[in-house]
Formats: C-alpha cells, structure tokens, sequence
C-alpha cells in the first residue's frame, strides 16, 4: 500500500485547522524543552480499537504504513530510543530513522539514528535475544543498563554479543531504578529521548513521574483476546496523569482509517 501523501490535521492547540499537511512535515522539527538532570521524554504506541498494544506478542503489525512512517519520523527526533527487555525479547528491535532524516541528522553533527537503549533488571538474555539486530547492527550505538547487582556473566555476555553496558542503581524491588538511569543518560549528553513501550517500562516511567509526552497511534483493528497489555492502564496505573491533546491527525484511504494522538502529560499524586 502506498503511503499518504498528506494527513489531515483536524485539531492543534496552537496552529491553525483543519488542514491537509504533508506527510513529511508531520512530528518534524519538535520543541525540545530542557529538563533539569534528565531528557525530554516522549512515548510512542500504536493500540487497536479494542486498547491492545500487541497481537502475537508483536505491535508492529497493527498500524498501517502510514504509522510506521511516523514511527521512523519520530526516531529521527530523538538522541536516544528507550526499551524494556520484555520487548526486545518478544521483538527484533531496531534504532533507525528514515534516509532522509540519518542525512540532516549527520549535517547537523549528530549520529546518523540514535542510540538504541535497553533496560533490563539482570541482564538474562538467551543466545537466540543475543543475536537479534539490536546487538549486531553496526550503524546505531547499543546500551544495555541493568541494575547493579547483575552478575558480572551476564554482562559479559552482553558485550561479547556486541552492545555496551552500565549499572544503575537498583530499587528494593531489583528494577532499576528510572530516575537514575535517566540521570545517566543525561550525562552521556542524551537531551531528546524516546521509549517505545512496552506497558510494563511506560508504567515505570510514569511512576518515576518522567514522562512529558505521548504519542498514540489508534487503529480500528481488533485484538480481540481477554486482558491484552494496553498502553493506557498499564501506563497510568498507580499514579495520576492527566492528559492535554496536542494535536490530532487522521489517516482516511480505502481500506485504511487510523487517527494519531499527541498528548502533553502531566503527572500528580495523590
């Protein structure tokens, strides 16, 4: 299926609609507000009709090519693309931008896609994890934080399979701890970064209070399975984020409807 040319803007809180822009100037040049001793972060996902993340274990075969173009848009934002191990174990996951993109990015002095980046509690990936494209892809960075108490095997392991490691402090319940993984990749000068699930990582994220945007992509295919992952309970569950829509795009071709949310999130307790 050919992609769109242009999408229809039918709501932004600060620019005019409705109006038809083109494809490639959709989620480009986004504001980057500065954080104080962390990154700017953004999450990306994709749900059916019926609130599932994955189908088969799997997100990428739920949106259409449209979302998967935008997905690749919004990586050419960020210095960095966070995910949890859950995820790549079930997942081939990779850190690339469009052509286009990897060009202006190396103009303008940054790597050509960003860093790839896992975080995981121990580090116990099988041999079959250890081959996957996340650790023998030369042209992104690979970054593996585990928390500190991993055994020094595994780590090894990790590298030998080709991607660096950090430790990062641990929370009493052995997860490591986000505010301190985040803390270090502010120090390795990483300003834009963007987690792309699963459930489990962008409900941390939340409750580390973190996150400042979302992106939604939303397409009427149904999952149909009971209790699927879902983005919105397994993201807010636990604390209390209110959601302010930033824009909304729709994606209308036969065949085809799919509507992509973006969200500014603000996080409060009780």
């Amino acid at each position: 299926m050919a992609l769109p040319e242009t999408l229809d803007l039918v709501y932004h809180a600060s620019e005019p609609y409705p109006r038809r822009v083109p494809l490639d100037a959709v989620y480009r040049d986004l504001p980057s507000p500065p954080r104080s001793g962390r990154p700017f972060v953004r999450v990306n996902m994709v749900q059916t009709i019926d609130g599932a993340v994955a189908i088969g274990g799997a997100a990428w075969t739920i949106g259409s090519e449209g979302d998967h173009y935008l997905f690749r848009t919004l990586r050419g934002w960020a210095d960095a693309i966070l995910t949890g191990a859950g995820t790549l174990r079930q997942n081939d996951v990779i850190a690339t931008t469009h052509p286009h993109l990897q060009a202006q990015r190396l103009a303008g002095g940054r790597p050509a896609n960003p860093m790839g980046v896992i975080i995981t509690r121990d580090a116990a990936f099988s041999d079959a994890v250890l081959a996957k494209r996340f650790f023998t892809r030369g042209d992104f960075a690979s970054l593996v934080l585990t928390a500190d108490g991993t055994p020094e095997d595994g780590r090894r392991r990790v590298e030998r399979a080709g991607a660096e490691v950090c430790l990062v402090p641990a929370r009493p319940s052995g997860e490591v701890d986000v505010n301190a993984a985040l803390t270090l990749l502010a120090k390795r000068g990483i300003v834009r970064l963007l987690a792309e699930g699963g459930p489990g990582l962008n409900r941390r994220l939340v409750e580390a209070g973190v996150v400042d945007e979302l992106f939604l992509t939303v397409t009427p295919a149904v999952a149909g399975v009971p209790d699927p992952p879902r983005v919105l309970a397994g993201m807010f569950g636990g604390a209390q984020a209110r959601l302010s829509l930033i824009s909304e795009f729709h994606y209308r071709d036969t065949g085809v409807r799919e509507w992509y949310f973006r969200f500014a999130v603000d996080i409060g307790r009780p």
